[in-house]
């Protein structure tokens, strides 16, 4: 073999090479697009605006709030949107650190990761907007907390926030993001400030989000603090037991009502429902839990005023192209502001509830959580003690009377 030969016989064993490199590599990346699904929610918070006094109406200054929360859906790739929905101010957040969480403020190290906002460490949110992170490779496993740290320098002035979240949160003087422990002087705190949602990139067989839209029942309020038992959350877990490739999404906020609006328990449903609800990412359906507040507090609503109410959300949920299912209104005969008159009410919306055909189907909670005997209270082993909430056993028997057949 000459040299010319030998030469030619290299650089066609080098071109098969590089030809067989490249086919490789294009069946790998065909490989993840092939697996790699789209965005979807798999954690929310509804924000609230700040009370006129207390934590919320402060803020922060040169302080590191760490937050924890329970993703309802694994992914390999997150993303986070924060709130600055509420205040009239720009916010800055100087660092968002995020990791999975061990025991209390405690982190896994060797998890922590770094978020940023076009390419920069930290978020400035205008007035009235959000701020949506860039995406960062981190495996979420929705049997496993996260926790958020975010890091505010300068004073950040009033702040949207969720309270009564059933979750200790942590707060401590300086920049501690990065920290695995916080130090002994944290304070502790029961809300969620300024992070209103997390994304992540899951699996192809995900089919999207249902949300529920509702009160103190849907943000869990009774239910064991730290331990995740609102019934949305028993709810997530049902959905990943049974093989239900679907993220469950919380947009209850306690006290919340069906038609006003107040400053301490948030916009009504209606008015709250674009931000909340449709705003989510990869949202497929709703699940309407709302209006014994409105009938506790409102003597003079009829069923007929809360029925259209619900008619009208539920003609702006089609309009959106999702599903909407209706639960009916579960028992609070023994607490405060239980009225024959109103129980009536809650009667008549039941009833509507259940026969109508207006939503696209219904869960029953009412029969699910109520006394067979005494149909107007609560079954005693289902009752908080306050005779209006559930406890964690009557939050578990919510969502056992959720028909998953409805999500496929």
């Amino acid at each position: 073999m000459n040299r010319l030969s030998i030469v030619l016989f290299i650089i066609v064993l080098m071109m098969v090479a590089i030809v067989w490199g490249i086919s490789r590599g294009f069946g790998q990346v065909q490989n993840n697009l092939s697996t790699e699904g789209k965005w979807t929610g798999a954690w929310t918070a509804s924000m609230q605006a700040p009370h006129d006094d207390g934590i919320s109406q402060k803020g922060l200054e040169n302080e590191t709030i760490r937050m924890i929360i329970q993703p309802h859906l694994d992914g390999g790739k997150i993303r986070l949107r924060l709130s600055n929905r509420f205040s009239t101010e720009p916010l800055k957040i100087d660092r968002v650190r995020i990791a999975e969480s061990e025991n209390g403020d405690q982190i896994r190290k060797e998890s922590d990761q770094a978020v940023t906002f076009g390419g920069k460490k930290e978020a400035e949110i205008p007035p009235r907007e959000k701020k949506v992170s860039d995406p960062i490779s981190f495996k979420v496993n929705s049997d496993k907390p996260l926790a958020v740290s975010l890091y505010v320098r300068g004073a950040s002035g009033p702040a949207d926030w969720h309270p009564h979240a059933m979750q200790t949160n942590y707060i401590v003087k300086g920049n501690e993001t990065a920290s695995t422990g916080l130090p002994v002087h944290t304070k502790k705190e029961e809300s969620w400030f300024w992070l209103e949602a997390v994304d992540v990139k899951a699996d192809k067989s995900v089919k999207g989000a249902t949300v529920v839209l509702g009160s103190s029942i849907a943000n869990g309020n009774h239910s064991t603090p730290d331990t995740n038992r609102r019934w949305p959350d028993y709810l997530a877990k049902r959905m990943k037991a049974s093989n239900h490739p679907i993220s469950v999404l919380n947009a209850g906020i306690s006290a919340n009502q069906l038609i006003e609006s107040t400053p301490d328990k948030g916009e009504g449903t209606s008015e709250r429902i674009e931000r909340d609800v449709f705003d989510q990412t990869g949202i497929k359906s709703v699940i309407l839990h709302q209006g014994l507040n409105d009938i506790r507090h409102h003597p003079e609503y009829s069923a007929g005023d809360i029925i259209d109410k619900m008619k009208a959300i539920i003609e702006k949920t089609h309009a959106r192209g999702l599903k909407i299912y209706g639960g009916t209104l579960t028992p609070y005969k023994g607490s405060g502001m239980f009225t024959p008159e109103g129980e009536k009410t809650r009667q008549e919306v039941n009833d509507w509830i259940r026969k109508s055909g207006e939503f696209d189907g219904v869960i029953d909670f009412d029969k699910a959580v109520r006394d067979p005997k005494n149909t107007e209270r609560y079954l005693p082993e289902y009752d908080a003690g306050d005779h209006l909430h559930p406890n964690d056993a009557g939050y578990e028997k919510m969502a056992d009377a959720v028909d998953l057949s409805m999500f496929k």
